[in-house]
């Protein structure tokens, strides 16, 4: 056999690896990226909120977990860990000092995205000014870019079919209980005569005396302001934008129902006096973020510095925004985002297609909005419980305890194989070295490349793959030992040995995979990092038995030390005068 290929093979491996993953260190000695559990980092607990307190299904809750994990992933975040308590909260943990605790937030924003036509428009900073006209406050930078279809303006006074809009007015919704009981607090808080003369306005109160006599209302909470009916909480000027801007993610999400809604203008554009709080009725949803196929950011050419967000619609999603836009020419479609408007533009003609978001938007905050839109709304809304830096303390010790627990696990393989097979023991140490010197730089080179990062449990699984490693070597020395026995040399017994060997070799390391790979797709959380390095220690595993134990073995055989019984310890066939046969183990 020829050995020199082998080993050159098993040398351009190493050596690719390791300049792949020095290179990508910047020419410095790679390290692997570490867990959370290792480095410490963010750890947030999200809690899902649901009208009266009700428990949310785990169908919806896997689904939340998923879409959560894909925006962590497009953030760039380091090891996205989010996983599921209970029956209500999920937990995300990002490892590393990247994370802050603004950005991870957003991760769990609910991004519900409608599309309402506006159909009143008045301040919504507290002060009777004047009532904002719908038809010239929108953004004029706000646009949606048109299709291929019909964009023949309409009349603004008709729908796409040719027949009259009907007056905006408030549609009543019918209170829940909670929503009642809160209602009535309120009536006790405002006054029982004040709150009945709010319940009766139907245009917003815009004097000073109005003021004075709305003045409770002011004091309200968010949470107290979104159980009031619409025309109550669009009406009275004392309910301002940062009350309706504070209500619970999710509030107006319903679909079905008119909703009051504000923007919220820049705090530098407030005091130029350049912007304003804008409280705007919508109108029911005729398009949501389910409708978004695809979401990207890009600048603004229409407002430079700014960046704006570009949408492409489903099938489905483009008839919807063809059919809104038709029936909005010439009046304002609010582009809600969870509870802000984020943009209103006039809807110029009818357009389909794809849309575009503005509104003043950095380049750290259209990405986030892209990211939230593309991955999809969640189906809950949650709220952050906690959030929370963790340190590396335990994780170190957790560490240094199991790397002990490996050490040792490796000696006891280490002197078992000098004691039993001597000379072939040293074979075993080449190889475990040899694996170390693969796995380390592919790890490290997974961390840089594909943001991989070792925990805890990454660690047990390569210390559980150690005796899988061990296991190759055990199965190849049997086979050779008991060649030896039946009388071949040891020269001649390696190559058969070898053949029958690699067989049960590739069995056992194709159960191992599988195992890895079952486990990898069905576990959440850290146990895919055991999962992972299991699966990756059995491919280096077979690496280094048929690229270097092998030929190593072969090597050997050439010379007169592995035949030796008192060296080798494979024992030496021999026979008697009667032509019957004994082994003599060394």
């Amino acid at each position: 056999m020829k050995v020199l290929p082998y080993f050159f093979a098993f040398g351009a491996l190493l050596l690719v690896l390791w300049l792949i993953a020095v290179g990508g260190a910047g020419w410095k000695f790679p390290t692997p990226k570490l867990g959370l559990d290792l480095q410490g980092g963010m750890s947030m607990t999200l809690t899902a909120t649901l009208p009266g307190g009700a428990t949310p299904d785990a169908e919806k809750m896997e689904l939340a977990r998923q879409i959560i994990d894909d925006r962590v992933n497009g953030t760039g975040l380091v090891e996205p860990e989010i996983v599921i308590e209970g029956s209500n909260n999920i937990v995300v943990n990002v490892a590393g000092k990247d994370a802050d605790t603004d950005q991870l937030r957003k991760v769990g924003d609910p991004a519900t995205l409608r599309f309402r036509e506006v159909l009143k428009q008045t301040a919504g900073s507290g002060t009777p000014e004047d009532i904002v006209d719908p038809s010239a406050s929108g953004d004029p930078s706000a646009s949606a870019s048109p299709g291929d279809e019909d964009k023949e303006s309409a009349d603004p006074e008709s729908s796409a079919d040719g027949s009259e809009t009907p007056p905006a007015e408030t549609k009543p919704q019918e209170p829940t209980a909670d929503q009642e009981q809160i209602r009535k607090e309120v009536a006790t808080l405002v006054g029982a005569d004040v709150y009945a003369q709010a319940e009766a306005l139907t245009e917003p109160a815009a004097t000073e005396a109005d003021l004075e006599i709305y003045k409770a209302f002011g004091d309200l909470t968010s949470a107290q302001v979104a159980a009031l009916p619409l025309n109550i909480q669009y009406n009275i000027p004392t309910i301002t934008c940062d009350q309706l801007n504070g209500r619970a993610p999710g509030a107006i999400s319903a679909v079905d129902q008119q909703v009051v809604a504000c923007n919220k203008p820049d705090s530098e554009e407030i005091a130029k006096g350049q912007a304003a709080f804008v409280k705007s009725l919508l109108d029911v949803a005729k398009v949501v973020g389910e409708d978004v196929s695809d979401a990207g950011a890009g600048p603004d050419s229409q407002n430079p510095g700014s960046w704006m967000v570009n949408m492409e619609f489903t099938g489905g999603g483009s008839d919807k925004w063809s059919a809104l836009t038709q029936a909005t020419v010439g009046k304002q479609v609010a582009i809600v985002l969870d509870n802000l408007v984020v943009s209103d533009p006039e809807i110029r003609e009818a357009m389909s297609g794809s849309a575009q978001i503005t509104g003043n938007f950095n380049t750290e905050e259209a990405k986030t909005l892209a990211e939230q839109l593309k991955y999809g709304a969640l189906p809950v809304a949650f709220n952050v419980d906690t959030i929370e830096e963790v340190s590396a303390t335990l994780g170190t010790s957790q560490m240094e305890a199991g790397l002990l627990a490996g050490f040792i696990g490796v000696a006891l393989v280490i002197v078992y194989c000098l004691l039993y097979y001597r000379l072939l023991g040293l074979v075993v140490i080449a190889s475990l070295g040899a694996s170390a010197l693969l796995i380390y730089p592919s790890i490290a080179l997974l961390g840089k490349q594909m943001g991989f990062t070792l925990t805890l449990a990454g660690i047990t699984g390569f210390i559980v793959a150690i005796g899988i490693t061990a296991d190759s070597f055990v199965v190849f020395f049997e086979r050779l030992k008991d060649e030896v026995q039946e009388g071949r040399s040891i020269r001649s017994a390696v190559p058969r040995s070898w053949a029958l060997a690699r067989r049960t070799i590739m069995s056992a390391n194709t159960v191992s995979m599988l195992a890895a790979i079952i486990l990898y797709f069905l576990a959440i959380g850290a146990v895919k990092g055991f999962a992972f390095t299991l699966g990756l220690s059995t491919v280096m595993d077979i690496a280094v038995v048929f690229l270097f134990t092998h030929p190593l073995v072969a090597w050997l055989s050439r010379f007169k030390l592995l035949g030796s019984p008192k060296l080798a310890g494979l024992g030496v066939a021999r026979r008697r005068a009667g032509g019957t046969m004994r082994t003599k183990e060394s």
